[in-house]
C-alpha cells in the first residue's frame, strides 16, 4: 500500500509541474500576442497619420469666412500654421482660443474636412456698441488715455487690435470717456437703456464716478453716481424736457441737472457783462 501511495503522489506532482509549465507557456504567448497587437495598432496609426488624405499642403485649402472688417490674410497669419499640416494632429480648440485672444472676435469655429483635406474657419466679429477710452497705467510711464471699442458684453478691445489686423474701425455713434473694468458688468443693461432713449444720447463722460454726464441733443446732463434703478427715471424726465429748445436757447444752457429727477434743474451759462461804450478819440 505504501508503494502505491508513493506512485500516486509522484504522478500527481508530475501532473502539477506539467500544468505550471503550460500556464507559463500560455502567459508568454498571451504577452507576445498582446505586444504584437499593440505594435500593429501603433504601426497602423502611424500609417494613417502619414497618408496624404489627412495632409494640407496648400494654404488655399484653409478658408476663413464671416469676417467683415478684419483682413483675411492677417487673420490667417495670426494662426501661425506650419505646412504640411496634418489635420489629425491639429487642435481646433487651441487655434480658436488663439484667434479670440488676438482679434476682436465674438466667436470662432474651426471644422476639419476631408476629400480633399481642408479647414473651414468661421468667425463672428464683435458687435461694436461704442468707442470708449480708458486710462492705462504702465510702469515708469504717466497715465495715458487710450481708445478702444466696446462690445455688447462691455468688453473693451483696443484700437491697436484693429490696426494690427488691417481692419476698418466699426462705425458707432456713441462715445464713452473714463471707462473702467468694473463697469463691464453694468454695460449690457446700460447700453440697452441708452439705445432706447427717445432723446438722442451721443456720449457718456464717466471720468468722475460721482457724476455720470450724458452728452445729449439737449446738451450736457448731470446724473450723479450711476444708479441702475434711478437712470430710467432720469431718461424719462429728459424725454419730458424735449420741448426745452422751444422755450430756451440751448447754447445758453450749461447743463441739465437730473440728480433729482423729480425736480430737474436747468443751469444757465453766466451772462457775459456788457461793455460800456467808449468814446473814440478824434
Amino acid at each position: 500500500m505504501a508503494d502505491q501511495s508513493e506512485v500516486t503522489s509522484t504522478a500527481s506532482l508530475a501532473a502539477r509541474r506539467r500544468q505550471k509549465r503550460w500556464e507559463r507557456r500560455r502567459q508568454r504567448l498571451q504577452r507576445f500576442w498582446r505586444f504584437l497587437g499593440v505594435s500593429a495598432i501603433a504601426a497602423g496609426l502611424v500609417w494613417v497619420l502619414a497618408r496624404p488624405l489627412w495632409i494640407i499642403q496648400d494654404p488655399q485649402r484653409i478658408q476663413i469666412q464671416g469676417q467683415q472688417t478684419l483682413n483675411r490674410d492677417r487673420l490667417f497669419a495670426t494662426l501661425d500654421l506650419k505646412f504640411p499640416l496634418n489635420l489629425l494632429q491639429l487642435q481646433p480648440q487651441r487655434l480658436e482660443q488663439r484667434l479670440l485672444e488676438a482679434a476682436p472676435l465674438q466667436q470662432v469655429q474651426i471644422q476639419r474636412r476631408l476629400l480633399p483635406a481642408s479647414l473651414l474657419i468661421t468667425v463672428q466679429e464683435i458687435m461694436a456698441t461704442a468707442q470708449a477710452s480708458r486710462v492705462v497705467v504702465e510702469p515708469n510711464q504717466p497715465p495715458q488715455e487710450r481708445w478702444g471699442i466696446l462690445d455688447r458684453q462691455g468688453v473693451w478691445h483696443p484700437l491697436s487690435a484693429y490696426e494690427r489686423l488691417g481692419a476698418n474701425l466699426p462705425q458707432t455713434t456713441l462715445k464713452v470717456r473714463g471707462y473702467r473694468e468694473p463697469y463691464q458688468r453694468l454695460w449690457p443693461a446700460l447700453y440697452t437703456l441708452l439705445s432706447s432713449s427717445p432723446v438722442q444720447i451721443r456720449g457718456l463722460d464717466w471720468r468722475d464716478p460721482t457724476n455720470l454726464i450724458l452728452e445729449t441733443e439737449l446738451g450736457l446732463v448731470y446724473c450723479g453716481p450711476y444708479d441702475p434703478a434711478l437712470l430710467p427715471q432720469q431718461i424719462a424726465t429728459l424725454d419730458r424736457l424735449r420741448q426745452l429748445p422751444e422755450k430756451t436757447n440751448l447754447d445758453a444752457i450749461a447743463y441739465i441737472d437730473l440728480r433729482q429727477p423729480a425736480t430737474p434743474r436747468v443751469q444757465m451759462k453766466p451772462t457775459p457783462p456788457r461793455r460800456s461804450p467808449q468814446t473814440v478819440a478824434q
